[in-house]
Order: C-alpha cells, then sequence, then structure tokens
C-alpha cells in the first residue's frame, strides 16, 4: 500500500506520519508550489505595509507561512515579519515544534502556538477584543426601553 504521505519526503521532515495518525487526523499538508502560487495572488501593496498580519489558523508544519515569510523578506526584517506580521495556531504538538522550527522561532513564541484553532481566544498573548481599552467587560444590563404616552406625545398627522 502507498504511503499517503508525501509532505516528509519533500520537505525532509522526520516526524512519524502514518497512513493510521493521516486517518485519524485528517492531516494534509498544502504542497509548498501551491503555497508559493498563493503567495503571489497578495498585492505588492498589502505585502509592502508595515501593518499586514497574516494568520494560518491550521498551520501544519508552516508551508504556508514559510511562503509568506520568503515574500516579505523582500519588504521587511525578520524579526518584524515574524514578531509583527506572521501568526499562526497548529493543533498537533509535533507539527507546532516543526513549524517554529523552519520559521526559526521559539516554540513559545506567542504568535505561533499549539492549541485546537476552533476553541482558540485569538489573543496570541494579548486581551482579547475590547480588553485592551476597557478592561473586563461586565455583563451589559437590559436595555429597556422608554414608555412613550401616544396621546400626549404623537406628531400630528397634518
Amino acid at each position: 500500500m502507498l504511503s499517503k504521505n508525501t509532505h516528509n519526503e519533500i520537505v525532509g521532515s522526520e516526524i512519524e506520519r502514518s497512513n493510521d495518525r493521516i486517518d485519524l487526523t485528517g492531516e494534509v499538508f498544502t504542497p509548498m508550489e501551491l503555497c508559493a502560487q498563493m503567495v503571489s495572488e497578495i498585492p505588492e501593496s498589502v505585502l509592502k505595509d508595515e501593518n499586514s498580519t497574516f494568520l494560518d489558523p491550521a498551520a501544519g508544519s508552516g508551508n504556508f507561512l514559510l511562503a509568506l515569510q520568503t515574500e516579505l523578506l523582500k519588504y521587511h526584517e525578520l524579526s518584524h515579519i515574524n514578531d509583527c506580521m506572521l501568526y499562526g495556531i497548529e493543533l498537533m504538538e509535533d507539527n507546532h515544534t516543526e513549524m517554529c522550527d523552519r520559521l526559526g522561532v521559539s516554540v513559545d513564541h506567542a504568535h505561533f502556538v499549539c492549541a485546537d484553532a476552533l476553541e482558540y481566544d485569538y489573543g496570541f498573548g494579548q486581551p482579547v477584543g475590547l480588553e485592551n481599552e476597557l478592561g473586563k467587560i461586565g455583563t451589559p444590563e437590559l436595555y429597556t426601553p422608554p414608555t412613550v404616552d401616544k396621546k400626549t406625545q404623537a406628531a400630528p398627522l397634518f
């Protein structure tokens, strides 16, 4: 039976990705050539913008992020790219470690997390939502519309 895992052969990964593991997890890796093609579709103005950010919520071993990092290096310093522009989430710890190695960051880098993307808060170590400006937001009070006396406050028709 042929192996379903061609990723290891292409990128030289040493992670054990058996057919059983692939069947269990649905693990599929986007080929580097396709990642490069997708990145080439991003407008140059977006790539040049130092405030642009990119997220891969199913990062695997980092193929898409690595293609982005490579292209962004034409316009930005590596430290700025990794610390300000790229974000990745990967469920499987071994893939997360491999992704971090390939991107040149530590496994505890705040932008590259090992988590379930369906449950992660997407804070990447920072407060989420309006917490940045308002602190913790309590439960809102119920809105009660004002009562209007229809006879005395109604606008005339003519």
